[in-house]
């Protein structure tokens, strides 16, 4: 692994990645970083009055240049800079004229690598076009607006005004999310963050984004407390998925509300009773094609129509009728119901072909049978049961194309209310619509939606640890909203709290929760 090295003069070089394979003519492996010779830099770190258009490097060893258009950078950007190599000297020339009266950083971000190893180097090179080298620095950090995580490797701009989309200056944040300003003019920016997806320091529409409202004022050496938030803005209406589970269900996702949306796959179009809603903008679609390969789909409303497609395999022609368990595991609390699904509409059952046992003794069990749509609901007395096997012969269901059910056995443990634990929320310090969210393996177990009470209890759940996050709702739409660039809304405020709570079984806890700092 390379070294870290600094060099006396004002440029700075540091050395990164180098983990290359060495030469077989024997001796030490090189780690050491190409470094450029002070006293043969043309003209000279901090030049004042600069008035010329190139930059010369002589380094120690012979180099190669490392794509110098994506490596290089002159802030503020009023330059594009390109690159030229002889022996050991690197050129950096512009032809564009620069401001007067104004501070430039150059910077080489790995455009220089030495031949052998691969060792590159950070130079950092300062010169005035005036009579003076500005001195001011400002500091921020970038996190991710839902995940309050730190943001690598993005871009934080200072702006003459808050709809620019080229910066004035420019930093790009490390590993902790920090970005540095060094060499700044006094003077009043506004401050935003972005991840530059195609590297042309531009902010683009669709990136992910953040912004202060009001500018910041850069008179002294400045570093900033409170983090920039970023995050992608909603994209313009897209159907996001469109796929095909045999035998008889198409599901439709898209990034908006499809409950008013009508929907069509080749001539088919659908009843009410043919649709299932998942969530709005998830939506499930009874029909077992023909025998073509490709499927098309229409989505249509609000005057917009989005046509999808989608292909059908032979294995998909082939699949049987199969039941599945709504439960999320093979244990069915007091609160919930005993139900199968299948991805098809049923048209008929024969209840004959269904028999539930108990487990401890293999008695029969008495029970009914509900049905609805694709799901079927085993109902029986649970009282002193603690395991039940049900077994489904072939052929007990009848889907509305005719195919029938393969044979089903699963074996379900019934558990009761105390093995359960309870948890009372308390979230009264807050006054304005909140999500409240149960989470276990950083994963939505429960979640509620909170208006004036600000209370809730979070009850039958399983022994184990859980944490929590609040989501200010303000537009109350039950789900969190990222940044408006267009009205200039910031993403909703989102509240990550690390402790932990232990829930066991036949125990009620309470839980404060207080916005966070």
């Amino acid at each position: 692994m390379a070294r870290l090295r600094y060099f006396s003069f004002v440029l700075i070089a540091i050395l990164s990645s180098c983990a290359q394979v060495g030469t077989l003519s024997g001796g030490e492996k090189d780690e050491t970083a190409p470094k450029p010779i002070e006293k043969k830099t043309q003209p000279a770190n901090e030049t004042l009055l600069f008035s010329g258009n190139s930059v010369s490097f002589e380094f120690d060893e012979f180099v190669q240049l490392n794509n110098p258009q994506q490596t290089i950078q002159l802030v503020p950007n009023h330059a594009r800079p390109t690159a030229t190599l002889s022996k050991k000297t690197i050129t950096v020339t512009w032809e564009e004229q620069l401001q007067p009266n104004t501070t430039y950083v150059l910077y080489l971000d790995g455009t220089v690598k030495d031949v052998t190893e691969g060792n590159d180097t950070l130079i950092k090179y300062v010169f005035s076009t005036g009579n003076a080298i500005d001195s001011l620095s400002y500091s921020v950090q970038l996190k991710d607006a839902f995940s309050n995580q730190p943001k690598e490797n993005c871009i934080v701009g200072l702006y003459e005004n808050i709809d620019s989309i080229t910066p004035i200056y420019f930093a790009r944040t490390n590993k902790l999310g920090l970005a540095q300003f060094d060499y700044l003019k006094a003077g009043t920016y506004f401050v935003k963050g972005f991840q530059d997806e195609n590297k042309d320091l531009k902010l683009q529409p669709h990136e992910a984004q953040g912004f202060r409202i009001e500018p910041v004022e850069i008179n002294d050496n400045i570093k900033d407390s409170i983090p920039l938030l970023i995050s992608s803005p909603f994209s313009k209406r897209k159907i996001r998925s469109f796929r095909y589970v045999a035998p008889g269900s198409f599901f439709i996702g898209a990034n908006y509300d499809l409950s008013n949306k009508s929907f069509k796959i080749e001539d088919k179009t659908f009843t009410k009773e043919e649709i299932i809603y998942h969530t709005e903008d998830s939506v499930q679609l009874f029909y077992t094609p023909s025998d073509q390969t490709i499927v098309k789909a229409f989505v249509s409303g609000d005057g917009e129509i989005d046509t999808l497609s989608t292909r059908i395999s032979e294995r998909d022609k082939k699949t049987p009728l199969r039941f599945s368990s709504r439960l999320s595991s093979n244990e069915l609390g007091p609160h919930e119901e005993f139900t199968l699904q299948l991805t098809s509409l049923i048209q008929a059952i024969d209840t004959s072909k269904f028999k539930l046992y108990n487990t401890t003794d293999s008695s029969l069990i008495k029970h009914s049978i509900q049905f609805s749509n694709n799901q079927i609901s085993i109902v029986f007395d649970r009282t002193k049961l603690k395991e039940v096997k049900l077994v489904i012969e072939k052929g007990a269901v009848t889907s509305q194309n005719g195919q029938l059910t393969e044979a089903f056995t699963t074996a379900i443990k019934v558990k009761i209310a105390k093995e359960y634990g309870i948890v009372y929320v308390d979230a009264t310090a807050f006054s304005k619509p909140i999500i409240v969210e149960l989470l276990q393996g950083g994963k939505v177990v429960e979640k509620t939606l909170l208006l004036s009470d600000f209370k809730t209890t979070f009850a039958n759940l399983v022994p184990g640890e859980y944490q929590f996050r609040i989501i200010e709702d303000v537009n109350q739409n039950f789900k969190w909203d990222p940044i408006n660039p267009g009205t200039k809304e910031q993403a909703e405020t989102v509240y990550f709290y690390t402790t932990v709570s232990k829930v066991r079984a036949n125990w009620e806890i309470d839980v404060k929760l207080t916005p966070l700092n």
